[in-house]
């Protein structure tokens, strides 16, 4: 069985930049000219298959983050396109991305009031298990 926090490190290793951290604490300042990523485990879901067997279903969040201006809004959403279809059908930790979703695909709010592009793409990986049930149970 996949560990979520470790599944989460391994997408802030997939995605190799030294600005992709796991849920890291930061102050809007933090976020000026380069772009931030932050990689959040946000949930599991468990469904049972045939006996014996389960699905694991594993949510993480991509957070893209950086100052900017409505100019390079079409770099940023592509750069975080780009960066959810990196991850559909790759193996992390042994769990399978299997859906790669940004909707929507940046906050205006945060353009709007603050000049910043926050965008969050949301993985969903999946992985087969053996489902024990115990004595007595």
């Amino acid at each position: 069985m996949v560990d979520i926090i470790s599944l989460a490190h391994g997408v802030a290793e997939r995605i190799g930049e030294a600005d992709a951290e796991l849920a890291p604490e930061y102050s809007l300042k933090d976020v000026k000219e380069k772009t931030r990523i932050v990689v959040v485990p946000v949930g599991i879901k468990h469904k049972m298959l045939a006996r014996g067997f389960r699905e694991d279903f594993l949510t993480i969040h991509v957070g893209v983050l950086r100052k900017t201006t409505e100019d390079e809004l079409v770099d940023l959403v592509n750069y975080a396109q780009t960066l959810a279809l990196d991850f559909l059908h790759t193996t992390v930790r042994g769990a399978k991305c299997v859906e790669a979703n940004h909707t929507p695909l940046y906050v205006p709010d945060h353009m709007r009031e603050r000049r910043q592009f926050t965008g969050v793409i949301e993985l969903l990986f999946k992985e087969v298990n053996e489902h024990r049930v115990p004595e007595g149970g």
